[in-house]
């Protein structure tokens, strides 16, 4: 017979008080900190003003909690085992607070499906898109031990997804994170997030990095210079890029299609790259494999001027340069613009690259 909707949580709380309240455990592996990101010296007044406000942010306590019955719902939000409350610190909802997420206004969901022994949950929001599954998931990944665990509620639906599951020695049971997925677990474990793209920390990095060394080449076929192209991207497409492409050709930039390569290949492009051109778009996560020194120039929309990649490029000491459309609109940063298409100022561009 089939299982009638259950009612979905109806508050947030902090994952350590779900925890305390269901008998579960919790290991903490660092402190709460403070990161003080400079703004970029090769950017206008306009935009160093924009983002002097996010210059300083919070990090949170790293850990890895235990929550027996613990619930897992779409895409890793983790609610208590009586279904009534959802964990704030390890289920995001990006742009929007912990009391506005999505679920605590849904309507009926999925019953909860059990599954026995012990999971993990490594999902995040968003983690089916490269640069998300880059810095919120796969950090969760390499904090977690590698025995015990039976089942993963992780992204899968990528061969890079799987590369890096085979590389990292995963043999288990995969549990999809499908946005109408609800799993009760026997036993769950939650490692926290390691920074977010929106707020990468050093130590995520650095696992990254260590983790990625065995995919390292020799040289890359793309040269020292690359220009990262969304042409067939539906969205925060450059409108001028065939100007744009002659300027950068003539200069010796060879263009990458990241949808075309797989996962070492990337990572090498990036990693052998001294100069990187690119609209705002997920690619850039792969900063993280560049070398400190490696100048990159970021294109904007001003409707949407989002500064994760200014702070991952500021971690890796990275010669950053944003370039933003000129006009009469003030910079902005809605989620509702983060379509939008980009016009590269030319003129500036070729300042950025002297």
């Amino acid at each position: 017979m089939r299982e009638l909707p259950v009612p979905p949580p109806d508050r947030c709380e902090p994952l350590a008080g779900m925890v305390a309240r269901f008998g579960g455990t919790m290991d903490y592996h660092s402190a709460a900190g403070t990161i003080d990101t400079p703004v970029p010296t090769h950017a206008t007044d306009e935009v160093r003003a924009f983002w002097r406000a996010e210059a300083q942010a919070e990090t949170a306590p790293t850990f890895t909690a235990h929550l027996p019955g613990g619930r897992v719902f779409g895409a890793g939000i983790v609610l208590a085992p009586d279904g009534r409350s959802l964990a704030r610190d390890v289920s995001l909802d990006f742009g929007k607070t912990p009391e506005e997420h999505w679920l605590l206004t849904h309507g009926k969901i999925r019953a909860p499906q059990p599954v026995s022994g012990t999971s993990a949950v490594i999902a995040s929001t968003l983690g089916m898109g490269y640069g998300h599954w880059l810095l919120d998931e796969l950090p969760r990944l390499l904090t977690l031990p590698r025995s015990g665990v039976d089942n993963l509620i992780a992204h899968a639906n990528s061969p890079i997804n799987r590369t890096a599951l085979t590389e990292w020695g995963w043999t288990g049971t995969l549990l999809p994170p499908d946005r109408g997925a609800h799993y009760q677990c026997e036993q769950l474990v939650i490692p926290s997030l390691v920074g977010t793209i929106h707020q990468p920390v050093r130590c995520a990095l650095d696992l990254i990095s260590a983790f990625t060394a065995s995919f390292h080449a020799d040289t890359s076929p793309f040269g020292e210079r690359i220009y990262v192209t969304r042409e067939r991207a539906r969205r925060r497409t450059v409108v001028n890029e065939s100007a744009l492409w002659a300027e950068l050709e003539r200069t010796g930039f060879v263009k990458v299609r990241l949808e075309d390569l797989g996962w070492p290949e990337q990572i090498n492009a990036f990693r052998y790259a001294k100069a990187v051109v690119a609209p705002h778009g997920a690619g850039l996560a792969n900063l993280v494999f560049c070398s400190p020194g490696t100048r990159v120039v970021e294109l904007f929309n001003r409707a949407y001027v989002e500064g994760c990649f200014w702070r991952l490029a500021a971690l890796q000491g990275l010669d950053y340069r944003p370039i933003v459309s000129t006009g009469p609109e003030p910079l902005g940063r809605a989620l509702t613009a983060n379509r939008l298409d980009i016009t590269a100022d030319l003129g500036a561009v070729r300042a950025a690259l002297r």
